[in-house]
C-alpha cells in the first residue's frame, strides 16, 4: 500500500477492516505519539500500553471518525495526550495498579473517551469532533509550524515552564508550585499570562479554527 495515500484515505479502509491501512497509520504515526506518551508517562512500558490503546480506539471509532471528516492526525495527538494522562493518573493513584492494557485503567461505554479525574475513561458524544481542525487546516499549521514555535519561545522561562508542566507533565498548580519552587500565587500569575499570550496570537498562527480551544 503507498505511503502517499492521505491519512483520511486510509481512515476510510481500516472502517472498512483493512488491516494493511491501520498498519500504514500506526507506522505513520506511532514514532510521533510514542515521543509524546513518554514526555507524560514515566516509563516505557506505560508508553507502549498507551501507543497500543490509542491505535485500538482509532480502529473502533474509525467509521465515526470517517464519517465526520475529521482530521485523522489532530484526532491521533488529542486522543494520545488524553490516553496518556489518563493513564499517568491511573499510574499516581496509590489504589490503582497499572500493568497490561486494560488492568488499571477504566474504560466507559464507547472507544472514543476522555479520562476522568479517577483515571477512567467517560463516553464523549459527536459534538467532540466540531471542534477538530480539518486536514486542510493541519496543512496550514504544518506550514506555520516555526512562526508557532516562535510565538511560544517569546514566553518568558518561567512561564514557558509552567505551561510546560501543564501540557506535558499534567501537573496541577499546587503540583508546578512544587515542582518550580515557586509561590502558588506566582504560578498563577504565569500561567494565565503565558496562555493570554498564546492566545491573542494562535489565530494569525494557526487560523481561525484555533481561536475557540
Amino acid at each position: 500500500m503507498s505511503e502517499e495515500l492521505a491519512a483520511e484515505v486510509l481512515l476510510a479502509r481500516v472502517a472498512r477492516n483493512d488491516v494493511d491501512a491501520l498498519s500504514v497509520l500506526y507506522d505513520r504515526y506511532a514514532p510521533l505519539l510514542y515521543g509524546l506518551a513518554t514526555r507524560v508517562v514515566p516509563s516505557r512500558a506505560a508508553a507502549e500500553e498507551t501507543l497500543l490503546e490509542i491505535f485500538l480506539r482509532l480502529r473502533n471509532e474509525s467509521a465515526r471518525l470517517s464519517e465526520a471528516g475529521v482530521s485523522v492526525a489532530a484526532w491521533l495527538v488529542v486522543t494520545g495526550r488524553e490516553t496518556a494522562m489518563g493513564r499517568l493518573r491511573v499510574l499516581r493513584s496509590p489504589a490503582s495498579s497499572a500493568g497490561p492494557l486494560g488492568r488499571g485503567v477504566k474504560t466507559g461505554k464507547g472507544s472514543d473517551a476522555r479520562p476522568t479525574d479517577e483515571g477512567g475513561f467517560l463516553p464523549l458524544n459527536m459534538a467532540r469532533l466540531t471542534w477538530l481542525p480539518r486536514p486542510e487546516e493541519i496543512t496550514l499549521i504544518d506550514e506555520r509550524l516555526v512562526l508557532l514555535h516562535k510565538v511560544i519561545d517569546q514566553l518568558p522561562k518561567p512561564q514557558r515552564r509552567a505551561l510546560e508542566l501543564t501540557v506535558f507533565g499534567c501537573l496541577n498548580e499546587t503540583e508546578i508550585a512544587t515542582e518550580m519552587g515557586e509561590p502558588l500565587g506566582k504560578v498563577r500569575t504565569s500561567l494565565r499570562a503565558a496562555v493570554t499570550f498564546v492566545k491573542h496570537r494562535r489565530r494569525a498562527v494557526c487560523g481561525t479554527w484555533a481561536a475557540n480551544i
